[in-house]
């Protein structure tokens, strides 16, 4: 603040003292001729205001040569400067020249009017009226006089005094001293008290004075008349002077304003565009990559508000620049050191970045694979799953993909597992990049090759566990029949042996499937109708006294596509397991459902399955019994979701479990 006073102290001075000394000579003008050296003053603070004008335009001058320079040197900011100049200077200039040329017109007029012929002519006219009533009150005395001295009248009228002298005196007035030489005269005396009108006659024996005052009122009006016309012929004789005073003081005045606005536009510009100027720099240098850069400039304005905006800005830019690259170190790291390979690849399908484990898998190096498009890779590898998935990729649109590739390397047949990911702002949004994280799983499948016939061995012997229990109530049933001499047992007998064939045959099907594929069958649908394919099950259970089992079926239920064979396996599974829950005592309902979906719940009244439990139930090889394998609830989960269904476990009230099992209609 010191500073700023400091810089405009001595223009703001100078403009202030102009102003003083133009005031001082507008009253000097207005004051009598001759009370003062008029000339000498009036030329001195003519000199005093051209020095002042003069220093004035030297700063402005200065201002202006120094705004040239920034135009010349492109110095930011000048083009707004020079606007704000042109802006300002425009609106003083034109009302000061209209103002000139208005009030030099009316002041020309004004002078002329006032030393016009119509005004000498009063005034003379006057001055000849005084100096005629004078001459008539002079020349009536000196009738009176004569009169009185031959004896025509013989009283005076009031306010003439007569008196007689014989002999001639020292400092009587010079109409007497005439009137002693033989000669009549008149003389006007003034004194502070009013004029005195003197008529002197000659006589025999002396002189015969008549006296006769004029009354002071009178006096003082004449006095004044007197002095206006001396002032006016004085001022007549200055008028060509007075005009040119005022022209220059007109000239002065509209200089001063239009030399005040120039500095003043020059200086208001320089302080709002010097923290504009610091301001542009300080981007140029925030664009070259310095984030240390900060403005001092300091203002209370708005300007100091983007200024501090602005150093704040760059503050928080600086902090976040270290913090992210703090990030893109440790990313990198974590790039560099991952165990899985990692590709980047842009949108335009070019190879961004490759990790050391990517080049280690596909035994490439960076250099060879950034920069080029995703299919070159074909170049380095043999396969022909890859070629049709890289295909695939430049046909579809690319969410998320994952598949296992057999692929061959320098000779070398390696499988790896792929999965891609298109990196996307929002699901609708156009991908920006496409991430491949992928994984050298030979060695895995060769271990997984190793225990897989362990796997195969334990599986087959539970899915022939499967079919054993049906042939196993159903011979049971046929002995018991048989024993008890039932009157049913030859319809009996033909419904059990056709029942113990067809899950023979079923178990034939299922060793040979395990025979030819190493797995469990193919899913073969047909239209099957869930509520016969439920009675089916049902029927294999009649034998169990202590268990009930009932079926509830919601509406009608029409055939849905189902693997008859397989979907009753599950079904024989998860009741198995709930008739051992319930230790082969208990109740079980069956619930049937078909809407969008077909859905099947398998109710039991058996202690039910702990929460931490239920989701390990379809995991294989997890048991909660010592004779179990663990695999019929993971099998029954594989079938239902070759189905494109789901199965899960809820808690049934008060107690058990329910097995629900969802597939699409």
């Amino acid at each position: 603040m010191k500073e700023k006073m400091k810089k405009y102290f001595f223009p703001i001075f100078l403009t202030v003292l102009l102003f003083i000394v133009l005031g001082f000579e507008i009253y000097l003008l207005r004051l009598p001729p001759e009370q003062i050296p008029t000339r000498f003053i009036i030329v001195s603070l003519f000199v005093i205001n051209i020095i002042s004008i003069i220093t004035l335009g030297f700063f402005v001058i200065r201002s202006i040569f120094r705004l040239y320079l920034e135009k010349h040197r492109e110095v930011p900011g000048y083009r707004f400067r020079i606007k704000i100049v042109t802006i300002f200077v425009g609106l003083v200039l034109i009302p000061s020249a209209l103002l000139f040329i208005a009030f030099s017109g009316v002041l020309e007029s004004s002078i002329e009017r006032i030393f016009s012929k119509s005004n000498r002519e009063v005034i003379s006219k006057t001055i000849d009226t005084v100096k005629s009533f004078y001459d008539f009150e002079k020349a009536r005395l000196l009738k009176f006089a004569e009169d009185f001295n031959e004896g025509k009248i013989k009283g005076l009228p009031d306010g003439i005094s007569v008196e007689r002298l014989k002999n001639p005196q020292e400092d009587m007035p010079e109409s007497i001293r005439d009137a002693f030489q033989g000669k009549k005269s008149t003389q006007v005396i003034s004194s502070s008290d009013g004029d005195v009108i003197i008529a002197a006659l000659p006589e025999k024996q002396g002189v015969i004075v008549l006296k006769m005052s004029i009354p002071s009122y009178v006096t003082k009006k004449v006095e004044e008349v007197k002095a206006y016309h001396e002032e006016y012929l004085k001022m007549g004789s200055f008028r060509k002077a007075v005009k040119s005073n005022y022209f220059m003081f007109l000239g002065f005045l509209s200089l001063i304003i239009i030399f005040l606005a120039l500095w003043a536009s020059l200086k208001i510009s320089q302080e709002i565009t010097n923290p504009l100027k610091e301001l542009v720099q300080a981007t140029q240098r925030v664009a070259e990559g310095d984030l240390k850069v900060k403005i001092l400039t300091k203002s209370s304005d708005e300007i100091g508000i983007l200024v501090n905006s602005f150093n704040e800005m760059i503050s928080k830019l600086d902090k976040a620049y270290i913090e992210l690259s703090e990030r893109h170190i440790l990313l990198e790291r974590i790039f560099s050191n991952i165990t899985s390979g990692i590709i980047f690849v842009g949108n335009s399908g070019k190879i961004l970045k490759i990790n050391k484990a990517g080049e280690e898998i596909l035994q490439i190096s960076a250099d060879k694979l950034q920069g080029r498009h995703y299919s070159e890779i074909l170049e380095f590898v043999e396969s022909d799953e890859l070629k049709e998935f890289i295909k695939k990729l430049s046909q579809e649109r690319i969410y998320e993909i994952s598949k296992d590739l057999n692929i061959k390397i320098k000779g070398r047949n390696k499988m790896i597992k792929a999965r891609i990911v298109s990196l996307r702002e929002f699901e609708e949004s156009e991908a920006t990049g496409i991430l491949v994280v992928f994984d050298d799983i030979t060695d895995i499948v060769k271990a997984q090759q190793a225990v897989a016939w362990e796997e195969v061995a334990r599986r087959l012997a539970h899915e022939i566990k499967n079919p054993l229990t049906p042939i196993k109530l159903a011979t049971e049933r046929l002995v018991k029949k048989w024993k008890n001499k039932d009157e049913e047992f030859d319809k009996v007998f033909e419904k059990s042996t056709q029942r113990i064939i067809s899950e023979v045959e079923s178990l034939k099907n299922l060793i040979d499937a395990f025979q030819k594929l190493g797995k469990l069958p193919e899913i073969k649908k047909e239209p099957v109708n869930p509520v016969d394919l439920i009675q089916d099950v049902i029927e294999l259970y009649r034998g169990y006294k202590d268990v009930k089992i009932n079926f509830i079926s919601d509406g009608e239920i029409k055939p849905v596509l189902l693997d008859y064979h397989e979907f009753k396996r599950v079904l024989i599974n998860i009741i198995d397991n709930a008739i051992k829950a319930m230790n082969a005592k208990g109740e079980i309902t069956i619930s049937v459902k078909l809407n969008n979906s077909l859905q099947i719940e398998i109710a039991d009244t058996g202690p039910g399955v702990d929460d931490e439990i239920k989701e390990k139930l379809f995991l294989p090889y997890f048991s909660k019994t010592k004779e179990g394998t663990g695999l019929g609830l993971t099998i029954a989960r594989k079938i239902i979701t070759e189905h494109d269904g789901r199965i899960f476990v809820m808690d049934n009230k008060p107690s058990g479990t329910i097995f629900k099992i969802e597939v699409p209609a």
